[in-house]
């Protein structure tokens, strides 16, 4: 009977090892798949808080034909509560992408602002030989998306597609 009531507490002993090595495990990996969801959640928020939008009159687009290529000129407006990195920025015109060699960017205001934050409005100039052959009141469709700068180790996306029709 001593031999019983020893391996009784060795199997107990044992038993009790084991579980708590699998509550730790199990409380290790509840714990991480709580911070994978505040992640996302925080992603989610920050999503929500980027905006940007076209500004000014659409049916009034700006063609240049004085220069070559011809010009396009329009603005865009950061409506969002954090900074946008103009450097990361895609336009399509009509579904075709505008190289970054012929994007020109410049904030507009008094004094200029250094940076496009929240409610500041860039101008935007494309140059392409595409639209050397587009006439007044030609409707094209805008598409705009740009990337936010880091906040908190976060960056999303905003974007806006527009139709506007152009005017020399």
């Amino acid at each position: 009977m001593a031999d019983g009531g020893v391996s009784t507490y060795i199997m107990l002993i044992t038993a009790l090892l084991v579980s708590s090595s699998v509550s730790a495990v199990l409380i290790q990996e509840w714990s991480s798949t709580s911070r994978v969801i505040q992640q996302q959640q925080r992603g989610m928020q920050f999503s929500e808080e980027l905006g940007i939008d076209f500004a000014g009159d659409p049916m009034n687009v700006h063609i240049d034909r004085t220069t070559t290529p011809d010009e396009i000129t329009f603005y865009v407006l950061n409506t969002g509560e954090h900074r946008m990195d103009e450097d990361q920025m895609e336009i399509l015109i009509d579904g075709q992408v505008i190289p970054n060699t012929g994007v020109s960017t410049s904030f507009v205001g008094t004094p200029a602002p250094l940076a496009w934050d929240s409610n500041v409005l860039m101008e935007i100039v494309l140059s392409n030989t595409s639209f050397n052959s587009l006439t007044d009141n030609t409707d094209l469709s805008v598409f705009v998306t740009v990337n936010s700068e880091e906040v908190a180790g976060i960056t999303s996306s905003a974007s806006f597609n527009n139709e506007v029709r152009l005017n020399g």
